[in-house]
């Protein structure tokens, strides 16, 4: 993928070439930010998904995780779409993988109702993905225990101080001096690591896909949850008060002080790891968005 004609519009004769069937049509996906995604439909009228997969250094690993990851979430129920072919060493590293029906959870968010029903069908999900076999997978472990975190998170911050206002700094010492007490003797399980309505396909009240397995980690039993209340709370605040106790009620999580405390904990030092990220694999603006974006976190009362 790294051809498109003068008027943007993706290059049929190359997405041919890299299927190996002929395509006739092709849109842009509007859900999905980390990657350029395209819906292709072949002569035969069959859809597939092709990818090029930003942060082309660490393509591999995100390939790996597509491979490896949906056979894992089937034995739990849950349903991802198979690789059908790949190439991490391309210009443009790409991921070409079955079409999945259904309806993107995040299309239910513009109303109050449809964003209770997303956040009750995906909360389901929370349980099953905590249970998903790790055994003999390569997943990154720097979130699955209070000393890792901290070490990752203060590595994390030192890199990023440049780009950090002093008011958010100190915060976030806090944060990370708070890790022993808060998630002491609790078990690291399989996350999603980016758990939103935006990679969940709905069907009615179900969830019939899950989407975009690449930062997928071992963690907190919370992580995914706390994602997902970060990305509904940001971007759709106005649904959030409602929506986010359906879905810790459909996971069986409390909704009590502790839990708010680490999901707060959390959602801190992942909404830095994405500034890290973005600051060293993607480009100045983004991590220059994420920065504020952190800021506004940390600001935030449960």
């Amino acid at each position: 993928m790294t051809n498109t004609p003068h008027d943007g519009s993706p290059d049929l004769s190359m997405l041919s070439t890299l299927i190996g069937a002929p395509v006739v049509a092709a849109e842009r996906c509007g859900w999905g930010f980390e990657n350029e995604t395209l819906l292709v439909t072949l002569a035969h009228g069959d859809h597939l998904i092709v990818q090029r997969l930003a942060a082309g250094p660490l393509a591999a690993h995100k390939l790996y995780l597509g491979q490896m990851l949906p056979p894992r979430l089937a034995a739990v129920g849950i349903t991802a779409p198979r690789l059908l072919a790949t190439n991490a060493t391309a210009n443009a590293p790409y991921a070409v993988r079955e079409y999945l029906p259904g309806e993107p959870a995040a299309s239910r968010m513009s109303t109050l109702p449809g964003s209770v029903l997303a956040a009750s069908a995906m909360g389901t999900l929370l349980p099953r993905l905590a249970q998903v076999s790790t055994a003999g997978l390569e997943l990154s472990t720097a979130w699955a225990a209070p000393a890792t975190l901290a070490q990752h998170a203060q590595d994390m911050l030192a890199r990023c101080k440049p780009l950090l206002a002093a008011s958010t700094i100190a915060p976030l010492v806090a944060t990370i001096a708070e890790l022993p007490g808060l998630f002491a003797e609790r078990p690291a399980v399989f996350a999603h690591g980016d758990f939103c309505p935006v990679n969940a396909l709905l069907d009615g009240a179900h969830v019939v896909g899950l989407l975009d397995l690449e930062f997928a980690r071992m963690t907190d039993a919370l992580f995914d949850a706390a994602w997902w209340g970060w990305v509904v709370r940001y971007h759709h605040a106005g649904r959030w008060a409602s929506a986010w106790p359906k879905l810790l009620a459909a996971a069986g999580i409390a909704n009590d002080t502790a839990t708010n405390l680490r999901i707060a904990s959390l959602q801190r030092l992942r909404c830095l790891e994405m500034l890290d990220y973005h600051a060293h694999w993607r480009s100045s603006g983004r991590a220059a968005m994420w920065a504020e974006r952190l800021q506004t976190t940390l600001q935030w009362q449960y």
